[in-house]
C-alpha cells in the first residue's frame, strides 16, 4: 500500500528522500562550499555547515550527523588555522571551540527534534492501547486509495470488524481483561495479514482492515482466510471471543465515497451480528460508467453479499 499521509511539510518532503539522495546532497552543496571557501578565504564559509549538519541528522540520523560534523571541522576549521599565518595560538584554539561548539550544539538539537518529532508522529496516527492504526489514520488512508489515479486491475478488500461480547469480558473479568483482549487482538489481526494489509483501531472494540489485492476476484478470498485465521488465533487467547466481519471490495475511484464505503462495509458487519456473530459478509463494487443522469452518485454497483 502507499504510504500512509502525504502532505507538503518540509519535514515530509525530506523524509521522502532516500539515503543515496542526501547523501549525493550533503557531498555537492559540501564541495561547493569548500570551492567558495578557498575562493573567498576571508568571507568564512564556516555557517553554512550548519544546515548540511542539521540535514545529516534529520535524514541519516546521529552517527551521520556526528560524521559530517568531524568532516566540516576538518574541512573548514583546520585549514584556516594553517594558512592564517601569524595567528595567536590561543584566538586559534578559541575560534576552533567555539566554531566545534556551535556544530555539535546543531547536532543535539536536531537530534532531539528528530525523536520528539517522531514520537509525534507516532501518536497522532497510533492507537494509545493497541499501538493499532487509528481512526484518523485508517480515514486517510482510504481517502488516498480513493484519490489515486494508479492504472491497472488493482482491488482493494476493506474489512470491519467488531469483537463478539465484548461487554462480557469486560464484566466478567475487569476492564484490565478487556484491554488485554484488545491487544491479543490487534496481535492476532495483524499475524493474520502476513504484512499485506494494515490494521486500525476505529474505536471501543471496533476495528478496520485494507488489504491491497490484485484484483476483486481475489477480495472475497482474501477476507475469508483473513477471518479464520484471526479466529483461530482468537480462539487460543487468553480470553477467547470471536469476531464479526463485514467485509467489502472495490477498485479505487475519485467517484467512491470514503463515507458511503465504510458505512456500506458496517452494514454488512452488523448484519452477521444480528444473524449468529462469529461470521463475515462480503459484497463486491462493480464499477460502472457514470452519466449526468446517473442516480447513483458512488458510481458503482453493490453485488450480493456472500
Amino acid at each position: 500500500m502507499r504510504k500512509l499521509v502525504t502532505t507538503n511539510s518540509l519535514a515530509d518532503r525530506l523524509d521522502a528522500w532516500s539515503a543515496c539522495t542526501t547523501w549525493t546532497v550533503l557531498a555537492t552543496c559540501g564541495l561547493a562550499l569548500i570551492r567558495a571557501d578557498y575562493l573567498f578565504p576571508t568571507v568564512g564559509m564556516g555557517p553554512l555547515f550548519i544546515p548540511l549538519i542539521a540535514l545529516a541528522g534529520w535524514r541519516l540520523g546521529l552517527r551521520a550527523s556526528c560524521f559530517v560534523t568531524v568532516l566540516a571541522c576538518l574541512l573548514n576549521i583546520f585549514p584556516h588555522h594553517v594558512h592564517e599565518v601569524g595567528l595567536n595560538p590561543e584566538v586559534a584554539i578559541a575560534r576552533g571551540i567555539i566554531r566545534f561548539s556551535a556544530y555539535g550544539f546543531t547536532v543535539a538539537v536536531i537530534h532531539a527534534l528528530r525523536r520528539a518529532y517522531d514520537r509525534e508522529r507516532v501518536r497522532a496516527t497510533h492507537d494509545a492501547l493497541t499501538n493499532a492504526l487509528n481512526r484518523a489514520a485508517f480515514e486517510r488512508e482510504l481517502e488516498t486509495l480513493l484519490d489515486g489515479r494508479e492504472p491497472g486491475d488493482h482491488a482493494v478488500a476493506l474489512a470491519m470488524i467488531d469483537v463478539d461480547d465484548f461487554k462480557r469480558i469486560n464484566d466478567t473479568h475487569g476492564h484490565g481483561a478487556g484491554d488485554h483482549a484488545l491487544r491479543e487482538l490487534t496481535a492476532a489481526a495483524t499475524s493474520a495479514l502476513h504484512g499485506r494489509g494494515r490494521l486500525y483501531r476505529l474505536g471501543g472494540d471496533e476495528f478496520a482492515a485494507l488489504m491491497p489485492i490484485a484484483s476483486t476476484a481475489a477480495g472475497q478470498p482474501a477476507i475469508e482466510r483473513f477471518h479464520q485465521n484471526l479466529s483461530a488465533a482468537l480462539g487460543q487467547s487468553r480470553y477467547p471471543t470471536t469476531v464479526s466481519m463485514g467485509g467489502l471490495v472495490f477498485q479505487p475511484s475519485p467517484s467512491l465515497g470514503r463515507a458511503a464505503l465504510m458505512h456500506e462495509a458496517d452494514g454488512h458487519m452488523y448484519a452477521c451480528k444480528a444473524s449468529g456473530k462469529d461470521r463475515v459478509r462480503i459484497a463486491v463494487l462493480r464499477p460502472i460508467a457514470i452519466t449526468n443522469t446517473d442516480p447513483m452518485p458512488t458510481g458503482a454497483e453493490l453485488l450480493p453479499a456472500v
